[in-house]
């Protein structure tokens, strides 16, 4: 058994919270997989909980489900929560979008810019296309591309729906990334932010983000669940 670690619960559960979230996000922990408390308490050293804790902030971010008397389990795949995630996603990408390319300012050009340049030049792990070091720098470029918006709630809802859309990517990446030109949805994304023209970049984003949705859906199977 793990030795129990030291600090208040509160710092536990973020600690423990985002090292679940992260095998979930990259693969390691698979869509339907339980979530059984005693192993993962034994495994992180601390109290039921703060486990506990850890996975109710992932179900509050659909990333987990919690079923009564059944505990907790990591979300499922399923086709009709995609379609409403991605139109959700649309909506909100959208609205900060439009917000990051009226207000913000040369500094946030040049995030998108260095986290692009990151992007571009990071191999996706052929023949592995999902590996935690590409999976982190796209994830950096369209924070970097949001994070002009300003409205701290606004991204907070953004991401949250981003690592929500990130479990389909994982489990559905050679799909979406082996029969598209990647590099190049990215770049002229990229471009059409630094140049400031709202409507290419919209239409950039929203073309993306849909290919993504329908490449996983033509890509996958999941099972549908209630």
């Amino acid at each position: 058994m793990a030795r129990k670690r030291k600090g208040s619960s509160s710092t536990l559960a973020d600690e423990v919270y985002a090292q679940i979230k992260a095998d979930v996000i990259e693969g390691r922990l698979r869509p339907g997989e339980r979530l059984t408390l005693t192993p993962l308490c034994q495994r992180f050293g601390v109290s039921l909980s703060v486990v506990r804790e850890a996975l109710t902030r992932l179900a509050e971010q659909k990333l987990a489900r919690a079923t009564p008397q059944q505990g907790f389990m990591v979300t499922p795949l399923s086709t009709a929560h995609l379609r409403e995630l991605t139109d959700a996603r649309l909506e909100v990408e959208i609205i900060v979008l439009r917000r990051a390319l009226a207000q913000g300012d040369l500094s946030w050009e040049a995030r998108v810019v260095a986290s692009h340049h990151l992007l571009a030049n990071t191999p996706t792990g052929d023949p592995d296309p999902v590996s935690p070091a590409w999976t982190g720098a796209h994830r950096d470029f369209h924070a970097a591309v949001a994070s002009g918006c300003g409205n701290s709630l606004l991204l907070q809802i953004r991401q949250d729906l981003y690592d929500s859309a990130e479990l389909y990517r994982t489990w559905s990446a050679h799909a979406s990334l082996n029969s598209r030109d990647i590099l190049t949805e990215h770049r002229r994304i990229a471009e059409a932010v630094v140049a400031r023209d709202e409507e290419h970049a919209v239409r950039l984003m929203q073309e993306h983000l849909t290919t993504t949705a329908r490449l996983v859906l033509d890509g996958t199977t999941p099972r549908q669940h209630i």
